[in-house]
């Protein structure tokens, strides 16, 4: 119903980032076969990924029925509803960042940095604990961390370098 193009492209460029990640993806493997160094299940070297985070489809359902009848009613036009919906998503998605953020005193993740307006953060982890993220119900993945730069790069305005020119599989 509303045009999301920024958002679109930006799960574009995530997406190429992941399929190369999945080729390639030492940063969350464990190479050892063990457990960890400790054998405690930390699961390895810390490393840096991007999460992306979304709000729960609940929250974006009653969002939609909501601007649909005051589009049906006449209280917004078409252009005014589809910038009230992008405005009210942003706060959505800027909700779930602070929720995740609010559950890393659970596992042993550090957010370095976000762009709360696409619903990525820049993370830094053991393996393990950045896997057990995806049990979080606001997390929808775990990209390159390069995935990171482009998503601030386009929410900047500038215009971001694909994510496979700097990566090697």
């Amino acid at each position: 119903m509303f045009d999301d193009t920024g958002r679109r492209r930006f799960l574009q460029l995530a997406g190429t980032g992941t399929a190369l990640s999945l080729s390639g993806c030492s940063a969350l493997s464990n190479n050892d076969g063990d457990a960890g160094a400790g054998g405690d299940g930390s699961g390895g070297e810390p490393a840096t990924v991007t999460l992306g985070v979304q709000p729960d489809e609940e929250s974006m359902e009653e969002l939609q029925s909501e601007i649909q009848s005051q589009v049906e009613s006449g209280e917004l036009g078409r252009m005014e509803a589809q910038q009230e919906f992008r405005n009210r998503q942003i706060e959505l998605t800027k909700d779930a960042v602070g929720r995740f953020r609010n559950r890393t005193g659970n596992v042993s993740v550090s957010v370095d940095d976000t762009v709360g307006e696409f619903g990525v953060m820049l993370v830094t982890g053991r393996p393990a604990a950045l896997v057990e993220t995806l049990g979080f119900e606001e997390v929808n993945g775990l990209f390159p961390a390069s995935v990171f730069e482009e998503a601030r790069s386009q929410a900047s305005g500038e215009t971001p370098t694909p994510a496979n020119d700097t990566q090697t599989a």
